[in-house]
């Protein structure tokens, strides 16, 4: 039979792995909060500069001195 003093020891010893254990998920969270923010901008990115090809412009016309699609 394990003493108090001992029983107290292995409680804090599970408290501090407890701890570590929810500071590594919340690490890993943020990192993964990170790389989608990122990967959200940079679609955002690509889906603003993006140009369209002659296919897919459905009869309009890009004009570079406007910066900005016209209707034919």
């Amino acid at each position: 039979m394990a003493t108090k003093r001992e029983e107290r020891k292995q409680r804090a010893e599970a408290h501090r792995e407890a701890q570590e254990h929810q500071r590594r998920r919340r690490q890993l969270r943020s990192r993964a909060m990170i790389a989608v923010g990122a990967l959200v901008l940079i679609a955002a990115a690509f889906m603003a500069t993006r140009r369209r090809d002659g296919a897919e412009n459905n009869g309009r016309v890009w004009s570079a001195a406007h910066g900005h699609w016209h209707d034919k």
